[in-house]
């Protein structure tokens, strides 16, 4: 496959380095940091002229360098990043939260109970009163698809999306460190299509950058894709 060539990790694994970070341990020396905000970039400028990105943006898998770093910094304006790897440190506008996604929703897990806790602080929120879970804007996921249960980890934190807040995905099915990919991972992008038409998503929004010219097929491409949520019940923090 042509996207495997144009877009892939310079290695598998960093894990043979010394001075590895978690990143590094992770996902390798290099996950095209400066592709993927060259790919979403022009995405993030279009929404921000149109008043689209709103005041609460949750980066999943953001990485060591997250993409919603391009955002413009407003006043009221916060991001949560979310990744296993992550340093759980934080600042005014940005808290970085170490979690598996997997374990969103999950309040019996030690781990995602310390996160919710942390994500409460940062939005002064009191964790022990009914709180709306229904608050942020935009749901951010770029490379991640590919090692979680992507139905398990997209209904999970879509209890976090505003009505008509929108989630942005970067992904190419079957690129990355395949012996960490999750055997429910997004393997097909028609599959994606499905998952969100039946959570009343709509997608505004699908472009294939690094797709070979007349290529019609969809299913493993670098895909960047746009939807807004139609429609979630009414949900609180525990």
């Amino acid at each position: 496959m042509l996207n495997w060539l144009l877009y892939r990790p310079i290695s598998s694994d960093g894990t043979d380095r010394e001075d590895a970070n978690r990143w590094q341990e992770y996902w390798g020396d290099t996950y095209a940091p400066e592709l993927k905000r060259q790919l979403l970039k022009p995405v993030f400028e279009n929404l921000e002229a149109e008043e689209k990105i709103g005041n609460l943006i949750i980066d999943l898998g953001s990485g060591a360098s997250p993409v919603t770093r391009l955002l413009s910094v407003k006043a009221g304006r916060k991001r949560i990043c979310v990744d296993i790897a992550a340093d759980n440190a934080g600042s005014v506008d940005e808290l970085r939260l170490r979690l598996d996604a997997e374990k969103v929703g999950e309040f019996a897990t030690l781990g995602f109970r310390k996160a919710l806790l942390r994500a409460c602080a940062f939005l002064d929120l009191n964790a022990r009163e009914n709180q709306l879970t229904e608050r942020a804007d935009m749901l951010v996921i770029s490379d991640t698809l590919n090692y979680v249960d992507f139905r398990k980890v997209l209904s999970g934190f879509n209890r976090y999306l505003k009505p008509e807040g929108r989630v942005l995905l970067l992904n190419l099915p079957h690129r990355g460190n395949r012996s960490l990919f999750s055997p429910q991972g997004l393997k097909d992008n028609r599959l994606l299509y499905s998952f969100l038409e039946e959570h009343q998503f709509e997608i505004e929004y699908k472009a294939f950058p690094k797709r070979p010219r007349n290529e019609q097929d969809e299913s493993e491409e670098l895909i960047v894709l746009l939807a807004r949520k139609n429609s979630s019940p009414t949900l609180q923090c525990r």
